[in-house]
This record gives structure tokens, C-alpha cells and sequence, in this order.
């Protein structure tokens, strides 16, 4: 789809605000499945009226604006005629068109502020664009490469044109929602840390309740290392047991949370809470829980080993 995006000031009775306008094709909004994200209204860029615009709820809120009825056109769109300074033209370096609105979308809290789509021909005619156009936005095939697709579009095209995905362009989006992550994951490590005492207490009191077995193994010859080596693999056997069980169970929590949705959203655009099972993440999780697990274990083992194993040594 072909698209425009110029800021522009909105109004709608007396509210306004100044927004980002973009203009698309039609088929442009099957290809950012606008139909999934509508909160209300319809994905419609034409009406009874003429041209329609679909504002972000954030924006459509701010307005004040109504859903199009068929007899009114509430929001007032104005913009700056590209090349026409304002120092010159004034009045004359704007351009005013009048549309309806047809649905409210949401999607995320930027874009949900931020624009307001419209038909292109209505963007090009108001911005005086003469068939120009800001950008040819793409929907790759389903299982493509999105870096290596980007990558060939970048050689075939030159230096002439700039190919971003969409990961690319919403850059600070996807960066914040992997810092929300990243401090989710090592809040939950740090549970997990304190979690592991409880390590500690299992083997203090197994070490006081085999403390004659331990007597006996050394009367028979055995070594100290290889007694705490006894105790070490327990605990990690511990450790083991728990990441595995816990990794079953969150997988199938997250699973059971995909195929019926037990925990809803409220207002928002989809009906359940979003999961994803990432295999990365739960190599992360084990790989985490697994080092705090030998270090809860190795390391207060050398203190129990002096205070339990070595007390038990037999005298000569």
C-alpha cells in the first residue's frame, strides 16, 4: 500500500489537536488486520458522507469525536500545503477538509494517540502532494525472512530509498517492551535467589539427620571431598526436580492460557491476556535457575562440610 504521513491539526468542535494523518489504500487495512484491532465502529475508509477517517482511541477520546451517523462530518482536518511557507501565505498555507469518523482502533498507546488514517487520495489532495507519496509499505508472505527480505530491498533499491521493518521503525516500542521483560525476568531471578535458602535448610538437616552414615562412610575409608560431593548432587538434584517441574507447569499454563484464554482483558483490543512460548526464554529460565540452584548448594556446603562432616571425622 501506498502511504502519506504528515502532521496535522485536528478539530472537532473545540477540541483539536495536532496528529500524525495517514493516508493509505484500501488495502491497507487488511494488511494491518484493522478489522482485530477495532474498538468500536468499522474499518472503513469510505461512508454515506464521503471519506471517513479511523482514529486511535487515545485521539478519538482527546476529540470528543462521534462515530459517523450518515448526516454529520464532525472532524475538521487541517494542513500545511507542502512548499508554502506560513510567513507568506498564511491563511493560504493550509488546506481544510471535513470527514467523518468510521471506527476507533487500538493497537498501542503511541499509535493509539498519534493517528488518524484516511483514504490516500484524501491525504494527496489536502497536502497538495500531486501523486507523491511518503512511503510503499509491504506485507511480506507468511514464513518469510523479514531481515534478509528488507536486506535484498536495500541492494536492489540503492542508497536512493530507505527500507526499514516494522521492528526497525518502532524502534523504542519494541526496546521498551524488552526492557519491561528483561526487569520482569531478573526481578523473578531474585525471588528465585531467595527462593533457594530454602536449599540450605534441606541440606542442614540432612547432614544432622545422616550425621552416623556420614561417621560410618568415613570409618570405612571414604573421603571428605566425596561425601560433600554426595550432598553437592543432591541439592542439584533438588534444584533439577523443581526448574523441571516448574517449567511443565508454566508451559502448560501458557498453552492452556492460548487455546481457551482463562485470564481476560478487560477494554482492551484482544479478549485474553497475550502469551507467547518463546524457546530462548525457557532455556534463559532453566539455564538461570540451574546456576543459583549450584550456588545456593556449593557454596553454604563448604560451611555445613567444616560444622557437620568433619565433626563426624573418626579419631585415632
Amino acid at each position: 500500500s501506498w502511504t502519506i504521513e504528515e502532521n496535522v491539526l485536528l478539530r472537532c468542535g473545540d477540541q483539536q489537536a495536532v496528529d500524525t494523518l495517514k493516508g493509505v489504500e484500501p488495502q491497507y487495512l487488511a494488511m494491518s488486520r484493522m478489522e482485530d484491532h477495532l474498538l468500536s465502529g468499522s474499518a472503513r475508509l469510505e461512508g454515506a458522507t464521503g471519506a471517513t477517517a479511523i482514529l486511535g482511541i487515545a485521539l478519538g477520546n482527546d476529540l470528543g469525536a462521534p462515530l459517523d451517523d450518515g448526516i454529520f462530518t464532525p472532524l475538521e482536518i487541517s494542513a500545511p500545503i507542502r512548499g508554502r511557507k506560513l510567513s507568506k501565505y498564511q491563511q493560504r498555507a493550509f488546506e481544510t477538509a471535513s470527514v467523518a469518523v468510521s471506527g476507533n482502533f487500538s493497537m498501542n498507546l503511541e499509535f493509539d494517540a498519534q493517528y488518524a488514517i484516511v483514504p490516500l487520495e484524501l491525504a494527496s489532495e489536502l497536502l497538495h502532494y500531486d501523486g507523491a507519496v511518503s512511503a510503499l509499505e509491504v506485507q511480506l508472505q507468511p514464513g518469510s525472512d523479514l531481515e534478509r527480505s528488507a536486506e535484498t530491498l536495500r541492494h536492489d533499491l540503492g542508497d536512493d530509498f530507505l527500507v526499514r521493518t516494522r521492528y526497525q521503525k518502532n524502534a523504542l516500542m519494541y526496546r521498551t517492551n524488552a526492557t519491561e521483560k528483561l526487569v520482569s525476568f531478573i526481578i523473578l531471578a531474585f525471588i528465585a535467589l531467595i527462593g533457594a535458602f530454602n536449599i540450605i535448610a534441606s541440606l542442614t538437616m540432612m547432614m544432622i539427620e545422616k550425621k552416623p552414615d556420614m561417621r560410618t562412610l568415613m570409618a570405612m575409608g571414604a573421603p571428605a571431598p566425596m561425601i560433600r560431593g554426595i550432598f553437592l548432587h543432591e541439592g542439584l538434584l533438588i534444584v533439577l526436580t523443581g526448574v523441571l517441574l516448574g517449567l511443565v507447569l508454566g508451559t502448560g499454563v501458557c498453552l492452556a492460557q492460548q487455546q481457551f484464554g482463562f485470564v481476560p482483558l478487560a477494554d482492551s483490543v484482544v479478549d485474553a491476556y497475550p502469551v507467547q512460548l518463546l524457546p530462548l526464554d525457557l532455556f534463559l529460565v532453566f539455564a538461570v535457575v540451574m546456576a543459583i540452584g549450584l550456588l545456593a548448594t556449593a557454596v553454604p556446603l563448604r560451611s555445613l562440610s567444616r560444622r557437620f562432616l568433619y565433626a563426624t571425622a573418626p579419631r585415632s
